[in-house]
């Protein structure tokens, strides 16, 4: 690896100052010669955006849009350094650091490439990361049968999981807990009521401060210096450098000082997450969709848009997430597994997806129960398998199943609006892709929206766990891959123009005297598409009127997004990659005109074998137009196709019995 440090004077490197970013027009002609691009000279390390420079005095920030005045602010620091180092090269470069992200780098790094790692946040505390509850993986020894784990995958995701990936997963999960194990990460100890009287005093701070030492989130960065792997942090990438058709290196910016960073490398493996339009009830709002904005904006196609997410928090405090996690980020991450057995997988599947879909879509088409909170029912005191536990029997079997305290499970869905349903959306890389191999020379990607595997197909039936161990998986082989790929490639220098027209992106909301808000722009977004009938129960003419929305938004406010400090700097880019997201997920909608898992349209409220066993994808063409395609998948996948629709689909939407006339006795 090589770092180039910024000592020099700008004035003679075309550097881009810190002078030039705030007076933002300037910005974007001061553009740094090949080799040598350094935002920020050494002496002009000031103050930072929201401090007065020739004063130790900070400015009074407003409150944000729904805060209250006297809501209690974190003092901003007096001073903010800027990057000692603007400019990077290495082999492999990987950007985000949850668990597919952390396994690409290390495997990228044992393949013998150096390897820099970048995140918007902080390795281990940034994206979903650091809220994973549970964790499962195929154990034949004891007793997974590979039978019954397919027939239960393939049903439950109603006859479209990738089950080419789901083989990947069975023959890799075991060596992946493992990994994670050694790594200290899934490290067990004590819950919280065993402890001690922290769950009756709710003693959250000190039951973390007792069980510091296994604090999962610290891991992640352990891993990364035990394993000399460079990570830069706080650094959002905007764009890959793409060069001659190959990817070459990724632009961004660091989020505390608006610094122009550039990273080149022989190979890019994305692993930035899915995102979701400021949630209430799940804290998933810096996760934004970041990797399918690229790849959307190369001309790759992205799927899975259309099948929505599950999770849930409670009706009469939405927005209060801790009311219905409460202790799961504090305790471990739950060992789960064994719960697909054979003789009732197909009983298992359909249970799971009555449960996890039945129950959303009738409250929301008829309404929610008057619930002030007492009625709420209590995970930890499930039946296990209910929880993700082994019904192996043997009492070595370490998968118990997951058992937070004092956890009641929500009552409605809708906490992480626009968060598509775990492992469906991202870049499709091909049928055949088992690396996340784009297509395009030199980026892979890998993990929760960023690789559109679908191996969740259409309703996440894997079983509470799965995630976090399959990332793993993916992160791992998207590392080596990239790895082989950079033994024969060479390090490529990107071009003047290049780094001007990425760096004029990046700063373009600085340039701005008059234009919107990013945090009201993101609050209206949300306004569009959290209704129940746009992501739960859909219809034409309500998906085609959010669309209008969109596209309005698109056109009109997201090119006069301001940036009056790097911070909403980075709101900016994320809340056009929001928009982005949700026209494609409206558009996916539209074009599925059926109802197929986590996808239901009261206007086709059935599944149609015939038109969708297949998967959409959305895509720009060469004019820039947003279309859809249907992508075929293996006739393996589909299961039976001549079993009887009744018996093939055991869970009935609302609606569906009436328009396929299914007799009621076959409910």
């Amino acid at each position: 690896m090589k770092k180039n440090e910024s000592n020099s004077d700008p004035s003679k490197t075309g550097e881009i100052s810190r002078r030039d970013f705030i007076k933002g027009a300037a910005a974007l002609g001061a553009v740094a010669a090949v080799g040598s691009i350094l935002p920020l000279s050494a002496e002009e390390q000031t103050a930072p955006y929201a401090v007065d420079t020739n004063s130790s005095a900070t400015v009074p920030v407003p409150p944000t849009p729904g805060s209250t005045v006297n809501q209690i602010e974190l003092a901003i620091p007096a001073v903010t350094d800027v990057p000692k180092t603007t400019k990077y090269e290495c082999d492999v470069l990987v950007l985000g650091c949850g668990f597919a992200g952390l396994n690409a780098a290390v495997a990228a790094k044992k393949a013998g490439k150096s390897v820099i790692l970048v995140d918007k946040g902080r390795p281990g505390y940034s994206g979903l990361a650091p809220f994973a509850s549970s964790h499962r993986w195929f154990d034949p020894e004891m007793g997974d049968s590979v039978d019954a784990f397919r027939q239960y995958e393939m049903i439950g995701g109603e006859y479209i999981c990738n089950l080419s990936w789901y083989d990947i997963w069975i023959k890799d999960s075991k060596a992946a807990y493992q990994r994670l194990m050694n790594w200290g990460i899934l490290t067990q100890f004590d819950k919280a009521s065993i402890a001690g009287a922290y769950v009756e005093k709710k003693d959250y701070v000190g039951y973390r401060e007792k069980f510091d030492q296994y604090d999962r989130r610290k891991k992640f960065i352990k891993v990364l210096t035990d394993n000399k792997i460079d990570y830069v942090e706080n650094t959002m990438i905007t764009d890959v450098i793409q060069q001659d058709g190959t990817v070459i290196g990724g632009m961004g910016f660091d989020v505390r000082t608006g610094t122009v960073m550039t990273f080149v490398a022989k190979a890019v493996v994305m692993c930035m997450g899915g995102g979701s339009y400021k949630p209430s009830g799940f804290p998933t709002s810096t996760d934004t969709f970041d990797a399918e904005y690229i790849g959307y904006n190369l001309g790759l196609p992205i799927i899975g848009k259309e099948f929505d997410d599950f999770h849930m928090t409670v009706s009469y405090a939405a927005g209060n997430t801790f009311l219905n996690d409460t202790w799961t980020y504090l305790e471990n991450i739950w060992l789960c597994g064994g719960d697909a057995v054979p003789g009732k997988a197909k009983e298992i599947a359909t249970v799971k997806e009555k449960a996890m879909l039945l129950d959303r879509l009738n409250k929301a088409v008829n309404g929610l129960p008057n619930n002030d909170g007492t009625e709420m029912e209590v995970l930890a005191k499930a039946d296990v398998s209910r929880r993700g536990g082994s019904l192996s029997k043997n009492p070595l079997d370490p998968r118990k199943g997951k058992n937070n305290d004092d956890m009641p499970k929500g009552d409605t869905y809708g906490a992480a609006i626009g968060m598509c349903a775990h492992l469906t959306s991202g870049i499709f890389c091909g049928i055949d892709d088992l690396v996340g191999y784009t297509g395009v020379p030199g980026l892979y990607v890998a993990g929760d929206g960023s690789n559109g595997s679908l191996v969740s197909g259409a309703a996440y039936p894997c079983g509470v766990g799965f995630t976090s161990n399959f990332c793993s998986i993916q992160g791992w082989r998207a590392g080596e891959a990239a790895a082989e790929y950079a033994s024969s490639a060479k390090l490529v220098l990107p071009s003047l123009s290049k780094i001007s027209s990425i760096t004029k992106d990046i700063l373009a909301p600085t340039v701005l005297k008059t234009g919107f808000d990013a945090n009201w722009a993101r609050d209206e977004l949300q306004a569009i598409m959290s209704p129940y009938w746009i992501h739960i129960a859909k219809t034409e003419s309500t998906l085609q009127g959010a669309l209008a929305q969109v596209q309005y938004m698109r056109d009109n406010v997201v090119p006069k997004l301001m940036a009056p400090s790097s911070h909403d700097l980075r709101l900016c880019h994320e809340v056009r990659h929001k928009v982005l997201s949700a026209e494609m997920k409206l558009r996916a909608s539209l074009a599925r005109k059926e109802s197929r898992g986590y996808h239901y349209r009261t206007d086709y409220p059935y599944r149609d074998d015939k038109n969708f066993l297949c998967y959409i994808s959305v895509k720009k063409d060469k004019s820039g137009y947003m279309g859809t395609a249907l992508v075929p998948i293996k006739d393996e996948w589909k299961g039976n196709t001549a079993e009887a629709y009744a018996s093939r689909y055991g869970c009935r939407f609302p609606g569906e019995t009436e328009a396929m006339g299914l007799s009621v006795t076959k409910e």
